[in-house]
């Protein structure tokens, strides 16, 4: 008999597939905790109910844990909803709960049913006593209830995110530029850049668990001979067996030479074929007469293996891990003087509450009747122990989760301890199947089930390293009949350099996805009729999702220009839009100007300026000259001051937006309903900072000015509202976990996934070797690759692809009734036979499908109709776009009428840089745009605060910026020409950023400069 998955008689777990249901199981297994009996079963005529054992638990008793805040209050509002609907006597029969609580009325007596009512009527009552919540407010809350074991203060304020980020951005700056830690820094430095450290830093800071990993790894964490083996394992080499087959075909010279290469790597001494031996002539080999042979040659005469077969050096081997030691030395340094800045502050941060809780929860004595953890696969070890320490003898633990929707590791996430506990009997009786999924078509879960079938194989080869970082396959089946999954494929033919250059337009794949769904939008396709008539009924229709976000605001202008409104997730940071900048700047230039300084520094000239410049104030260059000349200010912005001294902030505010018409300058933009939305949401900023502090224009502007300039805070852009906003979505996969969408859009499903591990500067991570867990750190030593590093690039690279599955399993399993793949298949170039190739990326998810559903990338570049969606010839239809009224304002001409590429810090052409020069480059880069004018006289200071703290490298740095000084692009700035460093833009298919322009007023347009480093 299969176990009810509602019961509360035995501490199991839950493997739930996506759209099984998993909310729908956990609050009926809380009612049944509530109860103390199962009054909620699968089966009723054959599981029992347990009432004669009662196990009741008052709601403070039960413990249930998810992953957000969002998430919790979604939890408490689903349970004692069901709570209420079970206690009304008057439930309609309509209700999607009706039946379940029926069910279970029925199969319990009268006598039960008035238990059944008193005690959930008690719990409804008490429900604001209840624990559900995430996992930092479950540990905030022990903290509080424990303060004498504690000993600390629970009225310490929690520091937000942004507040903290700046807090340790001085503290590193301060340890960093310490004259006492000057050799220390100094002796890093010169391996590795101080940008790269960073990330290190605050993983350090903010995650107790990494650091005691961290801490403890040292040379003897994983001797030299298990690298060896690990590294076979991850790098495997060809076997002794075909090595010896491929002898066959080889004579004595090329027999001796083959044999000492193939020995080279496994002695772990590889060089090139050529350099086998420095003084003879490497023999040639060919694929027709040695075909075996050759392909072992071929094989391992890469750069990667050659790099991780290299000879293994003891020495700086040794140097690697002194350099571990000096950067742990500084990590302790920087971490105690965070924990002594925020006892200054009379702060806590989240890591603090984990580990303050993980530290006193052996001496808590609970009452925990039960315990629950939603969402266990986005759980870490630190946060998983204290689950089981709040266990007591007679806590009934249940976890409920999905391998295969792990994919949040970048919040320090880990699908291992998921993969770990559930499977360990010490811990759970068993581990239950939840497989049936109640959202999507048939279609679409057969589909997923063959991909992943194929995707979340493990590897046979690996002994040593376990495989606990991928998530296990799991067979999903779906009553709802019908679905469509099929191909959106974009085709563009092989095109010399000299087509490119005649073509106006190049191939994009995002004026396809465009057409497609204008064709939806305006009912031109009756093969999604269905999802046309959502859109009409301006209901949820579409989610075109992609996996990261540098294109969908692309795509949003696209479909903006076809009349069509999409919603963004995950769009430009709202601190950083113009219109955001163009408030700041005035309300700072307000707040500068009411202390009547005598005269203005250099930065409070910056916001003046910026104030006077903005689309509020709109004021000429000339104009700003003369004011600056002067010494005065204009007449508007005196008149802001008095109005700040007889408004509140958020009055003052909405009188500005008014009297400057800033709306009515905006309705010049195309994108004026997102603009007018991120001005009113700022305007929300303001109201809630009165409410919650005071109407303090300083300290207000305090908090906005970090977010700007200081901190790694982000804000989507604000949501405004328009007749089909809600249907279609634009957004990345992340942000679409829990949602449903009638049709799913994967878009540019040919992209490379690899390009995203992180730079090979710095790596740190954690694998399972033979059942203990490994925290390993590597970095290059000059030309030198330490072992950790080289089993680092494999493991990186191995966990980044597992996560990139799962994100494909999330987006594909979002679809209700139809999934769309959309991608840009390319025609490489003809071979001498005239054929050509269609270039596909393996590490792409399309490849990925195509592997698994045994799809013909080349019948997919023809578009088959039978599995490819085949869009009308005839010209998109552009639907009617709702009218703005327009006002009359003067903006200058944005017109390109340079040709070529000016370099300012360069007196050479640059073809090509090693990572050196790109990370001088990126330095110099930088100090340009910040230092441009103040450079000379602290030059010292900048490049510290810059981390530059290597000789060369400064000498380099400052002999660029003495190229600069000379260029007629200075002479330019110290005139005062109007000017933007680092512009984003975003032209078809090609997005970056601009390094500089400057107006041309001769020309009547701007000029583009590109700011090459030597």
């Amino acid at each position: 008999m299969s176990l009810n998955k509602f019961t509360i008689q035995k501490s199991f777990a839950i493997s739930a597939g996506a759209g099984s249901g998993k909310t729908y199981t956990l609050s009926r297994r809380y009612i049944n905790a509530l109860l103390g009996f199962d009054y909620f079963r699968e089966d009723y005529t054959r599981q029992e109910h347990y009432f004669e054992d009662l196990k009741s638990a008052r709601v403070n008793q039960v413990v249930t844990i998810t992953y957000t805040e969002a998430a919790a209050l979604e939890m408490k509002g689903r349970i004692f909803e069901l709570v209420s609907k079970i206690i009304n006597s008057k439930l309609s029969k309509s209700d999607g709960d009706y039946s379940s609580i029926q069910d279970a009325n029925t199969n319990i007596t009268a006598k039960q049913q008035e238990y059944v009512q008193k005690t959930l009527t008690k719990a409804y009552t008490d429900s604001s006593n209840s624990k559900i919540s995430t996992i930092h407010a479950y540990c905030l809350d022990i903290i509080k209830s424990n303060a004498d074991i504690a000993r600390i203060d629970t009225k310490l304020d929690i520091i937000k995110d942004d507040e903290k980020q700046k807090e340790l951005a001085n503290i590193i700056f301060d340890v960093l530029n310490n004259k006492e830690n000057e050799s220390l820094v100094l002796d890093i430095s010169q391996e590795i850049s101080m940008f790269f450290i960073n990330n290190l830093i605050d993983k350090y800071v903010s995650n107790s668990k990494f650091r005691k990993d961290y801490d403890s790894f040292s040379r003897s964490s994983i001797d030299v001979d298990t690298y060896k083996k690990l590294i076979l394992e991850l790098y495997p080499l060809p076997s002794s067996a075909e090595i010896s087959t491929a002898k066959e075909e080889l004579e004595d010279l090329r027999l001796n030479w083959f044999t000492e290469y193939c020995n080279n790597f496994y002695n772990f001494n590889a060089c090139s074929w050529k350099k086998v031996d420095e003084d003879a002539k490497a023999p040639a080999m060919g694929v027709k007469k040695f075909p075996l042979a050759d392909g072992i040659k071929k094989r391992l005469d890469s750069d990667t293996l050659i790099s991780v077969y290299s000879h293994i050096d003891a020495d700086k081997e040794t140097i690697f891990f002194d350099k571990i030691d000096k950067i742990k030395e500084l990590l302790h340094m920087i971490k105690s003087r965070y924990d002594a800045r925020l006892d200054e502050l009379g702060k806590i941060d989240f890591d603090t509450i984990i580990t303050k809780t993980l530290e006193i929860i052996p001496k808590v004595t609970t009452d925990f009747k039960y315990i629950m953890v939603d969402e266990f696969q986005d759980t870490n070890a630190t946060q998983f122990s204290i689950v089981k320490e709040s266990c007591n003898n007679d806590t009934n633990l249940f976890v409920v989760g999905d391998s295969k929707q792990s994919i949040y590791s970048f919040q320090g996430a880990e699908i291992e301890v998921f993969n770990d506990a559930t499977h360990d009997t010490s811990i759970f009786s068993s581990i239950e199947d939840m497989s049936q999924n109640y959202r999507s078509d048939t279609v679409v879960i057969n589909n997923v089930n063959k991909i992943f079938e194929h995707l979340l194989q493990k590897d046979s080869g690996f002994k040593l390293l376990s495989q606990n970082y991928e998530a296990e396959a799991q067979e999903l089946f779906s009553k709802s009949k019908g679905g469509s999954f099929r191909y959106l494929i974009t085709s563009q033919e092989y095109q010399s350099k000299e087509d490119k250059a005649k073509l106006e337009e190049t191939t994009n794949e995002l004026d396809t996805i465009t057409q497609f769904i204008s064709e939806i939008f305006n009912d031109k396709r009756s093969d999604y009729s269905h999802i046309s008539k959502l859109i009409q009924n301006k209901e949820k229709a579409v989610a075109i999702i992609f996996d990261s976000s540098t294109k969908m605001l692309e795509l949003k202008q696209k479909l903006r220009d076809n009349g069509i409104t999409a919603k963004v997730s995950a769009s430009d940071n709202f601190y950083y839009t113009k219109e955001i900048n163009d408030v700041f700047n005035t309300l700072k230039a307000i707040d500068i100007l009411s202390r009547n300084p005598e005269e203005l520094s250099s930065s409070q000239k910056y916001y003046v300026v910026g104030a006077l410049r903005s689309n509020i104030l709109r004021c000429s260059d000339n104009e700003i000259e003369k004011y600056l000349d002067s010494n005065s200010i204009s007449d508007k912005l005196t008149h802001y001051i008095d109005i700040f001294k007889t408004m509140t902030l958020s009055q003052a505010v909405k009188y500005i937006f008014d009297d400057s018409n800033i709306m009515g300058v905006y309705a010049h933009f195309e994108d004026v309903e997102q603009r007018v939305a991120n001005l009113y949401k700022f305007l929300t900023l303001c109201q809630d900072y009165e409410n919650s502090n005071e109407s303090n224009l300083y300290k207000f502007l305090a908090l906005i000015e970090n977010a700007i300039y200081f901190s790694e805070a982000k804000e989507d852009e604000a949501f405004f509202k328009s007749d089909n906003t809600k249907s279609i979505e634009i957004c990345s996969i992340h942000s679409t976990k829990g949602l449903a969408y009638p049709l799913v859009l994967l878009a540019n499903s040919d992209k490379g996934l690899y390009s995203q591990i992180t730079s090979d500067a710095l790596k740190h991570n954690n694998f399972t070797l033979s059942g203990e867990k490994k925290e390993i750190v590597g970095f290059k030593i000059n030309d030198y690759t330490p072992l950790s590093h080289r089993v680092l690039k494999e493991i990186d690279k191995l966990k980044h692809l597992a996560e990139k599955n799962r994100l494909l399993y999330v987006a594909l399993t979002r679809a209700e009734n139809d999934v769309v793949i959309s991608a840009l298949l390319k025609q490489n170039k003809p071979d001498k036979k005239g054929d050509s190739k269609i270039s596909l990326k393996e590490d792409s998810y399309l490849h990925m499908i195509c592997s698994a559903l045994d799809i013909d990338k080349d019948e997919l570049y023809g578009q088959q109709e039978s599995s490819c969606i085949v869009l009308k010839d005839d010209t998109t239809e552009v639907s009617s776009k709702t009218s703005v009224n327009y006002i009359n304002h003067s903006l200058k001409p944005l017109t390109f009428k340079s040709n070529s590429l000016i370099s300012t810090t360069s007196d050479t052409t640059t073809s090509s840089v090693n990572t050196t020069a790109a990370n001088r480059g990126t330095i110099t880069h930088k100090i340009i745009e910040l230092y441009w004018n103040s450079f000379n006289e602290n030059q010292e200071n900048i490049l510290d605060k810059m981390f530059v703290f290597d000789i060369k490298q400064r000498e380099q740095i400052i002999q660029s910026m003495n190229i600069f000084y000379e260029s007629d692009i200075y002479k330019l700035l110290q005139n005062g020409v109007e000017h933007h460093f680092e512009l984003e833009f975003n032209v078809e298919s090609k997005t970056g950023f601009i390094d500089f322009i400057y107006f041309d007023k001769e020309n009547d347009g701007w000029v583009i400069i590109s700011l090459l480093v030597p």
